[in-house]
């Protein structure tokens, strides 16, 4: 166990899709959720809805498909934060004042 904490975006990385709702989610690098006191789990959201869903498919199939997620995954979960893509940036200033002829400010 690291000494980091779970707290923080330099901590999360959006890699896994819940196979219940659909949405994409954040675990911590941890895997583990401080503050409901859970593991976070590869298929699944922390919500009450998909946990319980979830649980409620055969323990064959979860297996296999947690093992194709973190096959997804782990090039993401692997990665320092500062490797990850970021955005890019504008090259040119926008403009400060209008430029036509007709312009009172110059």
């Amino acid at each position: 166990m690291s000494d980091e904490t779970d707290s923080g975006r330099a901590q999360m990385r959006p890699v896994f899709t819940c196979v219940i709702c659909g949405c994409t989610y954040l675990p911590p690098k941890t895997m583990h959720y401080p503050q409901l006191g859970t593991d976070a789990s590869p298929l699944h959201c922390s919500t009450p809805q998909c946990r319980s869903a979830c649980a409620a498919l055969p323990r064959s199939l979860r297996t296999a498909m947690a093992a194709m997620a973190w096959d997804r995954a782990r090039p993401w979960m692997e990665q320092e934060p500062s490797t990850l893509p970021e955005r890019a940036r504008r090259r040119t200033r926008g403009r400060t004042r209008p430029r036509s002829a007709r312009s009172k400010l110059g």
